[in-house]
């Protein structure tokens, strides 16, 4: 399990992961359910356990 990640703006570690996704394909978004705001954190490789689309999985080319 990965650790929570602190909010940028109150710096409270009561955080949650709320998507694998936020803005581009290289953030994740989280919430803070102390200031009730939603970050995004950037992804550094790190595709563990991510519900990615079969797309994005990789693993060979689409034949057409």
């Amino acid at each position: 399990m990965r650790a929570a990640l602190p909010c940028p703006f109150c710096g409270s570690m009561d955080t949650e992961k709320q998507s694998d996704f936020g803005t581009s394909l290289m953030v994740r978004l989280h919430y803070c359910r102390d200031c009730r705001s939603s970050f995004e954190a950037i992804k550094w490789g790190d595709n563990e356990g991510l519900d990615l689309p079969e797309f994005l999985r990789g693993g060979g080319r689409r034949e057409g």
